[in-house]
């Protein structure tokens, strides 16, 4: 028998043979394309696109009846990736300027993004990387004419499919009651993937490495998608040992599949608002059938990226009135931009005053201090929010404030953009609202007097665990010690809330601890009544406040609060269980 650790991506165990999954489609071999034949193969381009999105269609019709609306809509994004300028505008470049045949730019425009996005240590971008790369591999699918799906075809017998690599669409066509279990190299426990396996029921173990090489079709498997364990050829005592639990979970909630979700609503009767992070335009046409309550933040960074120059005040109008437009009549928060740090300087920021190499780019000029220092970018963002405010419930947060004097100038910045708009007769919301990220311990400790200043605040937790523990998230040789929740952070974060309480205005919990169910329970406890997530994960993070109770969320806050380590902290909240309980009032939701 032998041990093959992963990541957990979704709970349950299975057990059954292993049916070990085709390779990856591949570019093959290079061909050089002469300019009189570029449009014959912009042509095979077009057409395997439209096969790979016919494909998406038909595995979404089928999986209609076991998906509801907010697990459909991350289908839905794998078809809109088929039209994303980005992607597909890079390979039909790579074939007229390049001369590449139709599988080498494709391959190239995937691999030129991966490399972008895999500098970014922001979650989100993290995961459109994957997103683009699974686009990718599908249209490669149809150009080489190979068999529809990731593993090439159906198992004869209900098994546990091995693969380098699945993508939720492949989960969903798979999912028909032969796949007992999956098990993949590549993938967290944060992708669409395993978002979708749990939807399914499916029990899945991720990150595995290098499973699909260490076993063949017919070893025996059994998989434990909440250790994160695969048993390679099991004895019969390990079977055993697992028999109580060897049925995968074959139902999605029925509350998961109604058109209309049904509201954050603890057992004791608190709302929670549930507000959904947004990245890229593609995502705005699924904001109708998400069930979130608005949009909680709005990268306006992405607008920077893959391009030599600025956007101009009309791109950035034209992304904001499609933002405002989907969300309405629902709040839409934009975060101003935050180029710098994880999420690196295009070639037109680093051109004039900063330059490339900064000693310590994460401590360096970004957010709302490479703002202040080019008013000129500033303004241009400003003068379209603004803009946009006319058409619908907009609002702004600047990003990476550690002191009121920045928040301060910001602010000005913004009444100058008002009286310009003002003296050109544009219409725009006056009382536009204005809110801060808190995502430093310097934020953190001031949140009183910068409450008293702003609209509303927004903790960022990626980066606010980042800054109090002193350690690069994305750095192996710390992850060991990168704590979500040490009690610092989590004193941070009950200091944040009970000054938003105080000062009378939101709190919103943007970062990726607010789509995490168990830690979005313990920040409702702490006194958070807002949550802004990927909209993939609202529906897991809707269910379980759902079946809570504020009383027992705010005693077990309260007891993390006495915690002298994150050991004690983690020991505590798996001790713990979620029953009923009478609340306190709710603070008023933000925006």
């Amino acid at each position: 028998m032998t041990r093959i650790q992963g990541v957990g991506a979704s709970e349950g165990v299975a057990a059954g043979r292993a049916w070990v999954a085709s390779a990856q489609p591949s570019p093959g071999m290079l061909r050089r394309v002469p300019p009189e034949r570029a449009e014959e193969e912009l042509g095979r381009l077009e057409r395997a696109i439209e096969a790979a999105a016919a494909e998406l269609e038909a595995i979404r019709q089928a999986a209609s009846g076991r998906l509801g609306p907010g697990h459909l809509y991350i289908l839905d994004l794998g078809r809109l990736l088929l039209k994303d300028e980005m992607l597909i505008g890079e390979a039909r470049r790579r074939i007229r300027e390049e001369g590449l045949n139709a599988e080498w730019a494709v391959q190239a425009a995937v691999d030129h993004f991966a490399h972008f996005f895999e500098t970014l240590e922001d979650p989100y971008f993290r995961d459109r990387r994957l997103d683009i790369g699974h686009a990718g591999e599908r249209i490669l699918r149809h150009l080489a004419e190979s068999p529809p799906g990731g593993a090439g075809r159906e198992p004869e017998e209900p098994a546990i499919l091995v693969a380098r690599d699945l993508t939720p669409a492949d989960v969903a066509a798979l999912s028909g009651g032969k796949i007992l279990g999956f098990v993949t190299d590549l993938g967290g426990h944060t992708s669409h993937t395993a978002i979708m396996a749990q939807a399914l029921g499916i029990p899945a173990v991720v990150g595995t490495g290098d499973a699909s090489r260490r076993v063949a079709t017919g070893d025996r498997l059994l998989v434990d998608g909440g250790a994160g364990t695969v048993l390679l050829n099991p004895s019969d005592e390990a079977v055993s040992a697992y028999r109580a639990s060897l049925r995968p979970r074959q139902e999605v909630l029925e509350e998961e599949k109604t058109p209309i979700q049904r509201p954050a609503v603890t057992r004791d009767g608190v709302r929670v608002t549930l507000l959904a992070n947004i990245g890229n335009d593609q995502e705005l046409s699924l904001l109708p059938v998400s069930g979130v309550d608005g949009v909680g933040l709005y990268r306006s960074e992405w607008l920077y990226f893959n391009r030599p120059d600025f956007p101009s005040e009309e791109e950035h109008y034209a992304s904001y009135l499609r933002l405002a437009q989907a969300a309405r009549p629902k709040p839409a928060i934009i975060r101003t931009l935050d180029l710098g740090g994880d999420r690196g300087f295009p070639p037109a920021a680093r051109r004039g005053r900063l330059e490339e190499g900064e000693p310590n780019p994460a401590l360096g000029v970004r957010g709302i201090r490479f703002s202040l220092e080019r008013p000129d970018i500033f303004k241009r963002q400003l003068r379209a929010i603004l803009r946009a405010s006319a058409e619908g419930g907009v609002a702004l947060v600047y990003p990476m404030v550690t002191s009121l004097e920045e928040l301060r100038r910001a602010r000005a910045l913004l009444e100058e953009a008002k009286e310009e708009l003002r003296g050109e007769g544009r219409l725009f919301n006056e009382s536009i609202q204005q809110g801060v990220v808190v995502e430093t311990p310097a934020a953190a400790l001031c949140a009183d007097h910068l409450a008293r200043h702003a609209d509303f605040l927004a903790v960022g937790t990626n980066d606010l665990i980042q800054y109090t523990l002193a350690m690069d998230r994305a750095d192996k040789g710390v992850a060991d010690r990168y704590e979500s929740l040490h009690p610092s952070v989590v004193r941070l974060l009950h200091g944040v809330a009970q000054a938003s309480r105080s000062a009378g205005v939101p709190a919103i919990v943007c970062g990726e601890l607010a789509g995490d169910p168990k830690s979005a329970l313990y920040l409702v406890g702490l006194g958070f009544r807002s949550l802004s997530m990927a909209l993939s994960k609202a529906p897991a993070v809707r269910r379980a406040i759902r079946r809570s109770a504020l009383a027992q969320l705010e005693e077990l806050a309260g007891a993390m609060l006495e915690c002298e380590s994150a050991q004690e902290v983690r020991a505590l909240t798996s001790r713990k269980g979620r029953g009923a309980g009478r609340g306190r009032p709710s603070v008023r939701p933000a925006v």
